[in-house]
Formats: structure tokens, C-alpha cells, sequence
């Protein structure tokens, strides 16, 4: 997974603290010897963008393309169509 792509997901609150991952963490193996594991666990901002394996069951890129971000992090804003509210007008 790319670091630009992740940053945009957390800054549109795509990826949170609620948001499950599977990704490739630091865990303690038999005798106390440091491991690296793959397992689903809560995303933390601690995890590196290239240990991240999965997002909610699906690939980074397929996670982001539901919502229109492509897979270089970037995207473009689209205009709202249709009535404003009353609120906006005055």
C-alpha cells in the first residue's frame, strides 16, 4: 500500500480506529523471540503503510476505488447537484 493513498483515507475518516485490517505487526514467539505475524487486528496509526495487507476484507486500491480515489491517493471533488439547502442561500 502506498503512504499518499493511506494518508488520504485517514484524512477523509475512510480509516479509523473502528476500521479492520490485515496487516503484517511485530508479535513475541516461543521463548520471547521477536516475530512478525500477518492478523486481522484495529487500524492504528502506528501500523506502516506497506504492512498493510488488506482494509475491511478488500485490497487498499479496491477499498479506495469504491470511493473514488485512485490508487495514487489522489481524487478530484465533484459539485453537488440538485437543491441547496436554506441554510447555504442566506
Amino acid at each position: 500500500m502506498k503512504i499518499k493513498l493511506l494518508e488520504t483515507l485517514v484524512e477523509r475518516d475512510l480509516v479509523n480506529h473502528n476500521t479492520i485490517v490485515y496487516a503484517q505487526v511485530k508479535a513475541e514467539g516461543l521463548g520471547g523471540q521477536p516475530l512478525m505475524v500477518k492478523k486481522d487486528l484495529y487500524f492504528n496509526s502506528d501500523i506502516p503503510a506497506g504492512a498493510i495487507y488488506d482494509i475491511e476484507g478488500m485490497e487498499p486500491e479496491r477499498f479506495a476505488k469504491a470511493y473514488n480515489i485512485k490508487a495514487d491517493g489522489s481524487y478530484k471533488n465533484f459539485k453537488k447537484r440538485g437543491r441547496k439547502p436554506k441554510h447555504e442561500l442566506a
